[in-house]
């Protein structure tokens, strides 16, 4: 087994612990889940097994969702009934906006909360498609559909629901698509770089699983699209915590949480050294990467390109009239089971960092021996996160090893109480909205602590 193979099992071990200790801290107050409720005026805009994996995402704020904690199984047939009973068809939306007791919000994606420890905070999902008439319901273990017609005559029980499939990701023929030979592009890498974005990007898909395992609109593709290049790009911003504070208590991302920062801006975008083509099919960024390709007047240049469909990556080039790609790569999918944990190849990092990192310029301070470098970066914050962002970008210091002085740095997915004596806090985010990640040190790893205990 190699090294970095034994530094990620051990990393597992603790993750699968903490993750355990984090569960508990977050659902602590909960005894049994409760009930979430959407609905949709347009079947556009249903996430389930008839919707196309792109949608244009102007259309989804026609989708409506509540949730409650208090409101069960049996209630909720009792009180859909008592809802639509004798109600026109044309009038159930006001109705259910009236009538059912919770408080309605209209994001831009619905969510499929079934699949990690956070799903005890949903029994079940129901989800009323106004333009067909029907309503479904999932669960842990099953899921059916129902006519509103019969709803609207008579009270039902789950036995008068039509087994159907809950709604799952696009299945795509990558390699049929992209067939070889293939473009090997040399790679050359920042060690640095890797071991700095390969934590950030796994603990990314860690906690944003449950929109990353499911189907999702082009909305939240975009979204989950512009934070990779931001990781990967390093453009991101530190928010430490280093003051005391009483425990709030929940999770950092919740099952019920969408990315709230802005999407990528626009199909072909300049990151680096190359042009990204974002779109969740890689085969519809072809034609976008032909499209672009014409409207360059300067031939000469010589143009490369990566698809960016977060399910996969692929870099392009076009040496002449003839487009050549690399072999697809699996990225991120939401199947970790835990922080830290890698479920794509290493070469997809190197890809990434190849294609979106530009080389460092040459200053001063790089001619200074490493570990003046690394005191240097030591003192541009508190917490050792941003000092290691910046040594990433600029080519300096060592590479980061993941401590906060004797400490391990661990992924934070709670929000935790704080003492004088904690180590700083230390939250990504994109501009002004919160990635999701978040590390501190942990004491429990510290070799005085263990002396001590």
């Amino acid at each position: 087994m190699t090294q970095n193979a034994k530094a990620e099992e051990r990393t597992g071990h603790r993750g699968l612990k903490r993750a355990f200790t984090d569960c508990h801290q977050a659902f602590s107050s909960i005894n049994d889940g409760g009930t979430l409720l959407h609905y949709h005026p347009r079947s556009d805009t249903l996430n389930d097994i008839n919707r196309s994996y792109t949608r244009p995402y102007a259309v989804a704020e026609t989708i409506h969702r509540g949730y409650r904690k208090d409101l069960y199984d049996v209630e909720c047939f009792t009180l859909l009934f008592q809802t639509l009973s004798g109600v026109a068809k044309d009038s159930t939306s006001d109705a259910l906006k009236a009538s059912l007791p919770v408080r309605w919000q209209q994001p831009y994606d619905t969510i499929y909360p079934y699949g990690d420890s956070r799903q005890v905070l949903v029994t079940t999902v129901w989800t009323f498609n106004l333009d067909s008439d029907t309503l479904l319901f999932s669960n842990i273990n099953n899921s059916g559909q129902l006519s509103l017609s019969i709803l609207r005559q008579r009270p039902v029980t789950f036995d008068d629901f039509t087994p159907c499939k809950v709604s799952s990701p696009p299945v795509l023929e990558v390699r049929k698509d992209f067939p070889p030979p293939y473009w090997e592009p040399v790679l050359q890498v920042q060690e640095r770089n890797k071991a700095f974005t390969r934590r950030v990007l796994n603990d990314f898909n860690f906690q944003w699983r449950h929109i990353l395992r499911s189907r999702y609109n082009d909305l939240a593709f975009r979204k989950l699209a512009h934070a990779i290049v931001r990781i990967t790009t390093m453009d991101l911003k530190i928010v430490e915590l280093t003051k005391s504070r009483q425990g709030l208590g929940g999770a950092l991302v919740g099952i019920l949480d969408l990315p709230e920062w802005e999407p990528i801006d626009g199909d072909v975008v300049k990151v680096g050294r190359v042009w990204v083509a974002a779109s969740q099919d890689p085969a519809d960024s072809v034609p976008l990467i032909r499209k672009h390709l014409a409207t360059q007047r300067d031939k000469v240049v010589k143009c490369e390109y990566m698809i960016l469909s977060v399910r996969h990556i692929i870099l392009c080039r076009v040496p002449g009239d003839k487009l050549e790609w690399t072999e697809p790569e699996l990225f991120l999918d939401g199947k970790s089971t835990y922080p830290g944990q890698s479920t794509y190849a290493d070469r997809v990092l190197e890809l990434l960092l190849w294609a979106t990192s530009p080389d460092p310029s040459p200053t001063l301070i790089h001619k200074l021996p490493v570990e003046i470098q690394d005191r240097i970066l030591g003192h541009l914050s508190q917490g050792p996160v941003e000092a290691a962002i910046v040594g990433c970008v600029l080519g300096l210091g060592s590479s980061f090893l993941w401590k906060d002085g004797r400490m391990e740095i661990a992924s934070e997915r709670v929000h935790r109480g704080r003492t004088p004596f904690s180590p700083a806090e230390s939250q990504i985010w994109f501009d002004d909205h919160k990635s999701g990640v978040s590390y501190k040190g942990d004491v429990r790893t510290s070799p005085q602590q263990q002396v001590i205990t």
